[in-house]
């Protein structure tokens, strides 16, 4: 009785596991060469999902700016409205950099951050401004799989 008990335990356990891990972690496939040469386009990502906390260095998945409206359209995290895949350079209490569009407060406030591309031709801060943190759908964990060609060393 107390094994058909273990195993009823240890099988909840690995269930459990597997739904956790469905509901926090997801894949997000490169489109374009924003971040170029670090990502390529085709590299499948592992994102860390509902994190809304992110630290300089670190590549988020952001919901794409409207348009026509930026980052003032209402947020979408179902994907529909496209997503960014770009470097944080600074977050709340950070100084803005010069190069950021739009009004530039001396620090980034609480709840914004600051996203670049690799590539110099990248959408980004640049263009759209400081962008709000709850447009963040997660942060990338690791490059699963490489779409492109890779330099080696």
């Amino acid at each position: 009785m107390s094994q058909a008990l273990g195993w009823a335990g240890a099988a909840a356990l690995v269930i459990g596991a597997a739904l956790a891990a469905r509901l926090l972690l997801s894949t997000v496939t490169v489109r374009g060469g924003s971040m170029t040469p670090t990502l390529l386009h085709g590299d499948v990502l592992l994102v860390l999902r509902h994190r809304r906390r992110a630290r300089p260095g670190q590549i988020v998945v952001v919901q794409r700016p409207d348009r026509h409206t930026g980052w003032n359209s209402p947020v979408d995290l179902s994907g529909a409205a496209g997503w960014y895949v770009k470097r944080v350079v600074a977050v709340a209490g950070d100084p803005v950099p010069p190069w950021v569009a739009g009004d530039r407060p001396g620090r980034v406030p609480p709840g914004m951050l600051v996203l670049r591309g690799e590539n110099p031709h990248s959408e980004d801060s640049k263009q759209w401004g400081l962008c709000p943190a709850e447009r963040m759908y997660g942060v990338v964990l690791l490059r699963l799989r490489t779409g492109g060609e890779h330099a080696t060393a």
